[in-house]
């Protein structure tokens, strides 16, 4: 049977005025990617009026 392991990473939305730029996720799944993770799933919570300030990025990798 696999065995996995799981991290969470929160990248902060690029706050602009009256427009937020979405955060460098390439280059944190490929940092990441090099250490074995890979991607499972990205959330973007909901804050005060559907808004949201941040992703979260779900990373798993088989343990050995």
């Amino acid at each position: 049977m696999k065995k996995y392991e799981y991290k969470t990473v929160e990248l902060p939305f690029k706050l602009r005025f009256f427009k937020s730029g979405t955060p460098d996720v390439q280059s944190l799944l490929n940092a990441e990617g090099q250490n074995g993770w890979q991607l499972k799933q990205v959330v973007i919570p909901a804050s005060g009026f559907g808004e949201s300030d941040s992703m979260v990025v779900i990373l798993e990798r088989e343990t050995e």
